[in-house]
């Protein structure tokens, strides 16, 4: 896994994260233009191209920048150092929630996965509470992920697995705060804050409650599933509609969550029927954690990101209707751990990301 280190301002971390993946970004930003506009014919029977993408990404723009100037500063920091618009940029970091404004109502089968948990510390071996995803998306992402490690000038350090021109989708900050994803969808989908920008404002706080307002306050463009965590041990789950956030404490037992609506209000506007896919690893998950004799542990964690029960709905997905686990992220909060692995994690390998990450700025 390749592993890059920024510091500076964030618009001076943009730029440079801008600046080194440059080659990459257009390559990235030309694959997932192609996904919002396959799943627009599929699911929406709408035939549009890559202006209806970048006009939705336009409306976005000002939400996101008022929602967090900072996290909007990084945004156009990689815009310049890539050299390609914000809007563009924006696209690229926001495509599930832009995805879903441009057609909502689609089967979620052909979508990316990810399945999540958050285990308090009553259930683990360590008394510390772990939590953590896969992270799975169209397959041609593969070659694009990267872990970064921000040192901005003012706010906390961060360890986050995401994309080249990305900002953080799944990550833990010096404070303790973790956060990470899964994609819901609800037909009630708009431009807005986009998930990415979302994480990234919970990663610049210090406390559990900001990190959960970060969230909760924004105008927010499309429906996911957060996870948060502190380094006192505490939990959160929120599953939120553009409009709605629905909030389960999670400090004691299990939570697991997938790509289908757990509450009755969100599944009641969910696109249709989720797939087998999103209930078999739910289950799965549950079944794997249950049964973990002696409670659960980072390495016990790993394990289970590498099932490969249920064949094509398995929890490590192997090219499966164009997805796959594109990585994988496990975190102790408490102890300022954060490991993840590049691929599929039955055939890739962990890294300490704390320990990995470069002495000197890339």
């Amino acid at each position: 896994m390749r592993v890059l280190s920024f510091s500076g301002t964030l618009a001076a971390i943009g730029e440079a994260f801008g600046e080194e993946c440059r080659a990459d970004i257009p390559q990235l930003y030309a694959a997932r233009l192609r996904n919002a506009i396959a799943q627009a014919e599929l699911h929406g029977g709408r035939d549009v191209g890559e202006e209806a993408v970048l006009d939705v990404a336009r409306q976005c723009i000002e939400p996101t920048r008022a929602h967090h100037p900072d996290g909007f500063a990084e945004l156009e920091g990689i815009a310049r150092g890539a050299g390609l618009a914000v809007e563009k940029i924006l696209a690229m970091n926001g495509l599930t929630d832009i995805r879903d404004v441009l057609a909502w109502g689609g089967e979620l089968e052909a979508l990316g996965g990810c399945t999540s948990f958050v285990v308090a510390g009553d259930r683990t071996r360590s008394g510390k509470l772990l939590c953590g995803q896969t992270w799975d998306l169209a397959t041609d992402n593969m070659p694009h992920v990267r872990a970064v490690h921000r040192r901005p000038d003012q706010g906390p350090q961060t360890w986050t697995l995401t994309t080249v021109g990305c900002l953080s989708l799944i990550g833990l900050n010096e404070a303790g705060i973790a956060i990470g994803t899964t994609n819901i969808r609800t037909t009630d989908a708009r431009p807005g804050v986009t998930y990415l920008s979302l994480i990234h404002k919970a990663l610049a706080a210090t406390t559990l409650d900001q990190a959960a307002a970060a969230i909760r306050s924004a105008p927010r463009a499309g429906a996911h599933f957060f996870y948060l965590a502190d380094g006192q041990g505490h939990g959160l789950a929120l599953e939120c509609t553009p409009t709605h956030v629905d909030t389960v404490a999670v400090d004691r037992g299990v939570h697991v969550h997938t790509n289908h609506c757990l509450v009755p209000e969100h599944a009641a506007i969910e696109g249709k029927t989720p797939s087998a896919s999103s209930h078999d690893r739910y289950d799965r998950l549950m079944a794997l954690i249950e049964g973990e004799a002696g409670g659960a542990a980072l390495d016990s964690a790993k394990r289970w990101f590498g099932d490969r029960e249920n064949g094509d709905n398995a929890i490590a997905r192997v090219d499966f209707n164009g997805i796959s686990s594109n990585g994988a992220v496990v975190m102790e909060p408490e102890s300022g751990t954060i490991h993840a692995c590049h691929g599929p994690a039955h055939e890739a390998t962990w890294v300490d990301l704390r320990a990995s990450s470069p002495t000197t700025p890339a």
